[in-house]
């Protein structure tokens, strides 16, 4: 399997996500892991219209997403994208490596600070973030590939 970006964006799949970051990195292959989304209708039918034509999409469960990344070939190139980082935390945990994490849309909701213009994490996130980061993977704030990176662990 070769993942070359895995990102954590609450709006999953959008225009600025389907086009600049699978330019940017050559994508061939989106997996959104989302147990909801895998199981609603209509989310898999709004995910499918904003992906590119010619690249594939596949919208599965957290489980469904960890035999699927073990089946994948080295060719493909996989761009990862999750809603929160509790997602990604398991996906390391059943054994996935992933080479970085990308943040860029975690939004405002009660109880959630402010630590950068894009995301807002509480103490529950920030305790996920520093499991992941125990497991020695790196995690950036940008919101396009031309933005400037900032180490996610630096604000936490």
């Amino acid at each position: 399997m070769s993942i070359v970006v895995t990102r954590i964006d609450e709006r999953l799949i959008h225009g600025q996500v389907a086009y600049s970051w699978s330019v940017a990195y050559q994508v061939t292959e989106y997996l959104v892991v989302d147990d909801e989304a895998a199981n609603d209708p209509t989310q898999i039918l709004l995910l499918s219209m904003a992906v590119p034509s010619g690249k594939k999409l596949a919208i599965l469960s957290v489980e469904d997403a960890v035999s699927h990344l073990d089946a994948q070939p080295d060719s493909m190139k996989t761009f990862i994208v999750v809603k929160s980082p509790h997602v990604l935390l398991s996906l390391i945990e059943k054994g996935i490596m992933l080479p970085s994490i990308n943040v860029g849309g975690m939004y405002y909701k009660a109880g959630k600070q402010e630590i950068c213009k894009t995301v807002y994490l509480d103490e529950e996130d920030k305790a996920v973030f520093r499991k992941i980061k125990d497991h020695g993977i790196a995690c950036e704030i940008r919101t396009s590939p031309s933005d400037k990176s900032i180490d996610l662990y630096t604000k936490i």
